[in-house]
Protein backbone atom coordinates (compact mmCIF):
# COMPACT_ATOMS: atom_id res chain seq x y z
CA UNK A 1 0.00 0.00 0.00
CA UNK A 2 1.39 3.37 -1.01
CA UNK A 3 0.10 6.28 0.99
CA UNK A 4 -0.49 9.92 0.17
CA UNK A 5 -0.87 12.04 3.28
CA UNK A 6 -3.33 14.92 3.01
CA UNK A 7 -2.29 17.75 5.28
CA UNK A 8 -3.47 21.27 5.86
CA UNK A 9 -1.43 23.91 4.09
CA UNK A 10 -3.85 26.79 4.57
CA UNK A 11 -1.95 29.74 6.06
CA UNK A 12 -4.34 32.11 7.76
CA UNK A 13 -3.42 35.67 6.94
CA UNK A 14 -4.87 38.02 9.54
CA UNK A 15 -5.28 41.65 8.63
CA UNK A 16 -7.23 44.03 10.83
CA UNK A 17 -9.94 46.25 9.38
CA UNK A 18 -7.86 49.40 9.60
CA UNK A 19 -4.93 47.86 7.72
CA UNK A 20 -7.16 46.48 5.00
CA UNK A 21 -9.13 49.68 4.66
CA UNK A 22 -6.00 51.78 4.29
CA UNK A 23 -4.54 49.45 1.68
CA UNK A 24 -1.79 48.03 3.92
CA UNK A 25 -0.38 44.80 2.54
CA UNK A 26 1.45 43.71 5.70
CA UNK A 27 0.09 40.76 7.65
CA UNK A 28 -0.72 41.79 11.24
CA UNK A 29 1.38 39.30 13.23
CA UNK A 30 2.66 40.49 16.64
CA UNK A 31 5.02 37.63 17.43
CA UNK A 32 8.42 38.12 15.71
CA UNK A 33 9.04 34.37 16.07
CA UNK A 34 6.00 33.58 13.95
CA UNK A 35 7.04 32.42 10.42
CA UNK A 36 4.52 34.86 8.99
CA UNK A 37 5.89 37.89 10.90
CA UNK A 38 7.86 39.33 7.99
CA UNK A 39 5.58 38.17 5.22
CA UNK A 40 3.65 40.73 3.21
CA UNK A 41 0.94 40.56 0.60
CA UNK A 42 2.07 41.39 -2.93
CA UNK A 43 1.18 44.74 -4.42
CA UNK A 44 -2.28 44.65 -5.93
CA UNK A 45 -3.48 41.86 -3.63
CA UNK A 46 -7.27 42.15 -3.27
CA UNK A 47 -9.02 41.44 0.01
CA UNK A 48 -12.38 39.94 -0.86
CA UNK A 49 -15.54 38.64 0.75
CA UNK A 50 -17.54 35.88 -0.91
CA UNK A 51 -20.99 34.29 -0.74
CA UNK A 52 -23.14 31.81 -2.67
CA UNK A 53 -26.71 32.48 -3.72
CA UNK A 54 -28.38 29.43 -2.19
CA UNK A 55 -26.47 29.84 1.06
CA UNK A 56 -27.51 33.45 1.70
CA UNK A 57 -30.44 34.70 -0.38
CA UNK A 58 -33.50 32.87 0.90
CA UNK A 59 -36.74 33.86 -0.89
CA UNK A 60 -36.53 30.45 -2.49
CA UNK A 61 -39.92 30.57 -4.23
CA UNK A 62 -40.63 34.31 -4.34
CA UNK A 63 -40.90 36.82 -7.17
CA UNK A 64 -40.76 34.30 -9.99
CA UNK A 65 -37.75 32.27 -8.88
CA UNK A 66 -37.78 28.64 -10.02
CA UNK A 67 -36.79 25.52 -8.09
CA UNK A 68 -33.17 24.39 -8.06
CA UNK A 69 -31.52 21.13 -7.02
CA UNK A 70 -30.74 22.38 -3.51
CA UNK A 71 -34.36 23.41 -2.99
CA UNK A 72 -35.45 19.94 -4.09
CA UNK A 73 -32.94 17.92 -2.06
CA UNK A 74 -33.37 19.86 1.19
CA UNK A 75 -37.17 19.73 0.97
CA UNK A 76 -37.50 16.08 -0.01
CA UNK A 77 -34.53 14.68 1.93
CA UNK A 78 -33.80 16.89 4.96
CA UNK A 79 -32.12 13.89 6.57
CA UNK A 80 -29.17 14.45 4.22
CA UNK A 81 -28.46 17.79 5.93
CA UNK A 82 -26.75 17.51 9.31
CA UNK A 83 -29.35 19.59 11.17
CA UNK A 84 -32.17 19.16 8.66
CA UNK A 85 -32.14 22.83 7.73
CA UNK A 86 -32.52 24.42 4.30
CA UNK A 87 -31.95 27.68 2.45
CA UNK A 88 -35.57 28.81 2.27
CA UNK A 89 -34.73 31.91 4.32
CA UNK A 90 -30.99 31.55 4.95
CA UNK A 91 -29.49 35.00 5.66
CA UNK A 92 -32.37 36.72 3.87
CA UNK A 93 -29.86 38.48 1.65
CA UNK A 94 -32.57 38.88 -0.99
CA UNK A 95 -33.87 41.65 1.26
CA UNK A 96 -30.75 42.50 3.24
CA UNK A 97 -28.13 42.73 0.49
CA UNK A 98 -27.38 46.35 1.37
CA UNK A 99 -26.50 45.29 4.91
CA UNK A 100 -24.23 42.56 3.52
CA UNK A 101 -22.38 45.02 1.32
CA UNK A 102 -22.09 47.49 4.19
CA UNK A 103 -20.51 44.79 6.35
CA UNK A 104 -18.21 43.86 3.49
CA UNK A 105 -17.04 47.46 3.34
CA UNK A 106 -16.57 47.62 7.11
CA UNK A 107 -14.37 44.53 6.92
CA UNK A 108 -12.08 46.39 4.54
CA UNK A 109 -12.82 44.19 1.54
CA UNK A 110 -12.45 45.91 -1.81
CA UNK A 111 -14.13 43.09 -3.73
CA UNK A 112 -17.32 41.10 -3.19
CA UNK A 113 -17.69 37.78 -4.96
CA UNK A 114 -21.27 36.55 -5.14
CA UNK A 115 -23.03 33.98 -7.27
CA UNK A 116 -26.14 34.22 -9.39
CA UNK A 117 -29.08 31.94 -8.84
CA UNK A 118 -29.68 30.55 -12.30
CA UNK A 119 -33.24 29.72 -11.24
CA UNK A 120 -33.90 33.29 -10.10
CA UNK A 121 -32.93 34.63 -13.52
CA UNK A 122 -34.23 31.77 -15.67
CA UNK A 123 -36.83 29.73 -13.73
CA UNK A 124 -36.75 26.81 -16.19
CA UNK A 125 -33.02 27.07 -16.89
CA UNK A 126 -33.70 28.09 -20.49
CA UNK A 127 -33.22 31.46 -22.16
CA UNK A 128 -36.83 31.73 -23.35
CA UNK A 129 -38.13 32.65 -19.89
CA UNK A 130 -36.41 35.55 -18.08
CA UNK A 131 -37.49 36.56 -14.59
CA UNK A 132 -37.27 40.35 -14.58
CA UNK A 133 -37.39 40.55 -10.78
CA UNK A 134 -34.24 38.43 -10.65
CA UNK A 135 -32.56 40.78 -13.12
CA UNK A 136 -33.61 43.76 -11.00
CA UNK A 137 -32.24 42.15 -7.84
CA UNK A 138 -28.78 41.35 -9.18
CA UNK A 139 -28.50 44.73 -10.89
CA UNK A 140 -29.21 46.31 -7.51
CA UNK A 141 -26.47 44.20 -5.88
CA UNK A 142 -23.93 45.19 -8.54
CA UNK A 143 -24.84 48.85 -8.33
CA UNK A 144 -24.68 48.86 -4.53
CA UNK A 145 -21.18 47.35 -4.69
CA UNK A 146 -19.99 49.99 -7.13
CA UNK A 147 -21.51 52.81 -5.04
CA UNK A 148 -19.42 51.56 -2.13
CA UNK A 149 -16.20 51.25 -4.16
CA UNK A 150 -16.34 47.47 -3.97
CA UNK A 151 -15.54 45.57 -7.15
CA UNK A 152 -18.24 42.98 -7.88
CA UNK A 153 -17.03 39.54 -8.92
CA UNK A 154 -19.73 37.23 -10.25
CA UNK A 155 -19.69 33.46 -9.98
CA UNK A 156 -22.00 32.39 -12.76
CA UNK A 157 -22.60 28.93 -11.28
CA UNK A 158 -22.22 27.93 -7.64
CA UNK A 159 -23.87 24.50 -7.39
CA UNK A 160 -27.58 25.43 -7.65
CA UNK A 161 -28.63 23.96 -11.00
CA UNK A 162 -32.26 24.61 -12.02
CA UNK A 163 -34.30 21.50 -11.24
CA UNK A 164 -35.79 21.33 -14.78
CA UNK A 165 -32.25 20.90 -16.12
CA UNK A 166 -31.54 18.21 -13.55
CA UNK A 167 -34.67 16.47 -14.77
CA UNK A 168 -32.91 16.24 -18.15
CA UNK A 169 -30.05 14.40 -16.47
CA UNK A 170 -28.15 17.36 -15.05
CA UNK A 171 -24.52 18.10 -15.86
CA UNK A 172 -23.70 14.55 -16.99
CA UNK A 173 -25.92 15.36 -19.99
CA UNK A 174 -23.81 17.06 -22.66
CA UNK A 175 -26.79 19.18 -23.77
CA UNK A 176 -26.21 21.36 -20.72
CA UNK A 177 -23.13 22.88 -22.38
CA UNK A 178 -25.38 25.04 -24.54
CA UNK A 179 -27.86 25.75 -21.74
CA UNK A 180 -24.98 27.08 -19.60
CA UNK A 181 -23.49 29.14 -22.42
CA UNK A 182 -26.90 30.71 -23.13
CA UNK A 183 -27.09 31.62 -19.45
CA UNK A 184 -23.54 33.00 -19.43
CA UNK A 185 -24.23 35.03 -22.57
CA UNK A 186 -27.23 36.67 -20.92
CA UNK A 187 -25.20 37.33 -17.77
CA UNK A 188 -22.25 38.91 -19.60
CA UNK A 189 -24.59 41.14 -21.60
CA UNK A 190 -26.80 42.15 -18.67
CA UNK A 191 -24.30 42.68 -15.86
CA UNK A 192 -21.06 43.28 -17.71
CA UNK A 193 -22.56 46.48 -19.07
CA UNK A 194 -22.94 47.68 -15.46
CA UNK A 195 -19.20 47.50 -14.84
CA UNK A 196 -18.59 43.91 -13.68
CA UNK A 197 -14.96 43.09 -14.56
CA UNK A 198 -14.39 39.76 -12.81
CA UNK A 199 -16.10 36.49 -13.68
CA UNK A 200 -15.94 32.89 -12.46
CA UNK A 201 -17.65 30.34 -14.68
CA UNK A 202 -17.90 27.46 -12.17
CA UNK A 203 -17.20 27.44 -8.47
CA UNK A 204 -15.41 24.31 -7.21
CA UNK A 205 -15.95 21.89 -10.09
CA UNK A 206 -14.66 18.94 -8.04
CA UNK A 207 -17.44 19.51 -5.51
CA UNK A 208 -20.03 19.86 -8.27
CA UNK A 209 -19.10 16.64 -10.05
CA UNK A 210 -17.36 14.33 -7.59
CA UNK A 211 -19.51 15.19 -4.59
CA UNK A 212 -22.76 15.94 -6.40
CA UNK A 213 -22.82 13.15 -8.99
CA UNK A 214 -20.27 10.65 -7.72
CA UNK A 215 -20.20 10.44 -3.93
CA UNK A 216 -23.66 11.86 -3.28
CA UNK A 217 -22.52 14.32 -0.62
CA UNK A 218 -24.06 17.39 -2.27
CA UNK A 219 -27.12 18.03 -4.42
CA UNK A 220 -28.36 16.30 -6.47
CA UNK A 221 -26.91 13.54 -4.25
CA UNK A 222 -26.43 11.06 -7.07
CA UNK A 223 -24.14 8.17 -6.15
CA UNK A 224 -22.61 7.13 -9.46
CA UNK A 225 -18.90 7.33 -8.64
CA UNK A 226 -16.64 6.76 -11.62
CA UNK A 227 -19.44 7.25 -14.14
CA UNK A 228 -21.68 10.30 -13.71
CA UNK A 229 -18.92 12.36 -12.12
CA UNK A 230 -16.68 11.88 -15.19
CA UNK A 231 -19.56 12.79 -17.51
CA UNK A 232 -20.30 15.85 -15.38
CA UNK A 233 -16.68 17.03 -15.56
CA UNK A 234 -16.61 16.54 -19.33
CA UNK A 235 -19.69 18.73 -19.75
CA UNK A 236 -18.44 21.31 -17.28
CA UNK A 237 -15.03 21.72 -18.94
CA UNK A 238 -16.57 22.15 -22.38
CA UNK A 239 -19.10 24.63 -20.98
CA UNK A 240 -16.33 26.61 -19.27
CA UNK A 241 -14.28 26.76 -22.47
CA UNK A 242 -17.24 27.81 -24.60
CA UNK A 243 -18.25 30.53 -22.13
CA UNK A 244 -14.64 31.70 -21.90
CA UNK A 245 -14.31 32.03 -25.67
CA UNK A 246 -17.70 33.72 -25.87
CA UNK A 247 -16.55 36.38 -23.42
CA UNK A 248 -13.18 36.90 -25.08
CA UNK A 249 -14.63 37.05 -28.60
CA UNK A 250 -17.83 39.00 -27.95
CA UNK A 251 -17.57 41.02 -24.75
CA UNK A 252 -13.93 41.53 -23.81
CA UNK A 253 -13.21 44.37 -26.24
CA UNK A 254 -15.91 46.52 -24.66
CA UNK A 255 -15.87 45.27 -21.06
CA UNK A 256 -12.12 44.54 -20.57
CA UNK A 257 -12.85 42.00 -17.85
CA UNK A 258 -11.17 38.84 -16.58
CA UNK A 259 -12.68 35.37 -16.55
CA UNK A 260 -11.62 32.07 -15.05
CA UNK A 261 -12.74 29.02 -13.11
CA UNK A 262 -12.35 28.46 -9.35
CA UNK A 263 -10.89 24.95 -8.99
CA UNK A 264 -10.76 23.28 -5.58
CA UNK A 265 -8.73 20.35 -4.33
CA UNK A 266 -7.09 18.75 -1.34
CA UNK A 267 -3.31 18.86 -1.41
CA UNK A 268 -1.53 15.53 -1.12
CA UNK A 269 1.82 14.88 0.53
CA UNK A 270 3.66 11.55 0.38
CA UNK A 271 3.72 9.82 3.76
CA UNK A 272 7.42 9.01 3.30
CA UNK A 273 10.17 9.98 0.88
CA UNK A 274 9.90 6.67 -0.95
CA UNK A 275 9.39 6.89 -4.70
CA UNK A 276 6.20 4.83 -4.41
CA UNK A 277 4.65 7.22 -1.89
CA UNK A 278 5.74 10.25 -3.92
CA UNK A 279 4.08 8.73 -6.98
CA UNK A 280 0.95 7.93 -4.96
CA UNK A 281 0.65 11.52 -3.78
CA UNK A 282 1.08 12.86 -7.30
CA UNK A 283 -1.50 10.39 -8.65
CA UNK A 284 -4.05 11.49 -6.07
CA UNK A 285 -3.33 15.11 -6.96
CA UNK A 286 -3.93 14.44 -10.65
CA UNK A 287 -7.19 12.64 -9.88
CA UNK A 288 -8.42 15.71 -8.01
CA UNK A 289 -6.96 19.06 -9.07
CA UNK A 290 -5.45 17.76 -12.31
CA UNK A 291 -8.80 16.32 -13.37
CA UNK A 292 -10.10 19.87 -13.98
CA UNK A 293 -7.01 22.05 -14.35
CA UNK A 294 -4.83 19.87 -16.60
CA UNK A 295 -7.29 20.15 -19.52
CA UNK A 296 -7.34 23.94 -19.15
CA UNK A 297 -3.55 24.23 -19.06
CA UNK A 298 -2.69 21.35 -21.40
CA UNK A 299 -5.89 20.61 -23.30
CA UNK A 300 -6.55 17.07 -22.05
CA UNK A 301 -6.92 14.99 -18.91
CA UNK A 302 -3.73 13.91 -17.06
CA UNK A 303 -2.17 10.81 -18.57
CA UNK A 304 -2.29 8.93 -15.26
CA UNK A 305 -6.02 9.59 -15.00
CA UNK A 306 -6.69 8.38 -18.53
CA UNK A 307 -4.49 5.30 -18.07
CA UNK A 308 -5.89 4.24 -14.68
CA UNK A 309 -9.55 4.67 -15.66
CA UNK A 310 -9.04 2.92 -19.00
CA UNK A 311 -7.35 -0.06 -17.33
CA UNK A 312 -10.04 -0.30 -14.67
CA UNK A 313 -12.78 -0.07 -17.30
CA UNK A 314 -11.19 -2.89 -19.30
CA UNK A 315 -11.11 -5.10 -16.19
CA UNK A 316 -14.84 -4.44 -15.84
CA UNK A 317 -15.35 -5.75 -19.38
CA UNK A 318 -16.52 -2.35 -20.58
CA UNK A 319 -16.08 -1.59 -24.26
CA UNK A 320 -14.67 1.86 -23.61
CA UNK A 321 -13.19 3.88 -20.77
CA UNK A 322 -15.59 5.40 -18.26
CA UNK A 323 -13.58 8.62 -18.71
CA UNK A 324 -14.87 10.36 -21.85
CA UNK A 325 -12.40 11.48 -24.50
CA UNK A 326 -11.97 14.95 -25.91
CA UNK A 327 -11.75 15.27 -29.68
CA UNK A 328 -8.62 16.95 -31.12
CA UNK A 329 -10.68 20.07 -31.82
CA UNK A 330 -11.99 20.12 -28.25
CA UNK A 331 -8.46 19.79 -26.86
CA UNK A 332 -7.38 22.83 -28.85
CA UNK A 333 -10.50 24.75 -27.84
CA UNK A 334 -10.17 24.03 -24.10
CA UNK A 335 -6.41 24.52 -23.79
CA UNK A 336 -5.16 27.82 -22.46
CA UNK A 337 -8.33 29.18 -20.89
CA UNK A 338 -7.54 31.45 -17.95
CA UNK A 339 -7.87 29.88 -14.53
CA UNK A 340 -8.01 31.07 -10.96
CA UNK A 341 -7.42 28.25 -8.52
CA UNK A 342 -8.74 28.09 -4.98
CA UNK A 343 -7.19 25.24 -3.00
CA UNK A 344 -9.15 23.89 -0.05
CA UNK A 345 -7.22 21.81 2.44
CA UNK A 346 -8.17 19.03 4.83
CA UNK A 347 -6.23 16.86 7.26
CA UNK A 348 -6.82 13.24 6.29
CA UNK A 349 -4.85 10.20 5.25
CA UNK A 350 -5.81 8.57 1.97
CA UNK A 351 -4.23 5.52 0.41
Amino acid sequence: MHVALVTSLCLAWLANTEAAATGSTRAIIDDPNDPAYNLTFPEGFIFSSATASYQIEGAWNESGKGENIWDRITHEHPELILDGSNGDVACDSYRKYKDDIRITKELGSTMYRFSLSWSRLMPTGAIDQINEDGVRYYKAVVEECIRNNIAPMISIFHWDLPQPLQDLGGLPNDVLVDYFVDFADFVFKTFGSLGVKYWVTFNEPWSICADGYGLGGKAPALKADGIADYLCAHTLLKAHAKAYHLYRDTYWKEQQGQIGIAANSDYYYPKTNSSDDIEAAETWQQFNLGWFTHPIFKGDYPEVLKKRVSEASAKQNLKRSRLPEFTPDEITFIKGNLIAAAIWCESNVKS
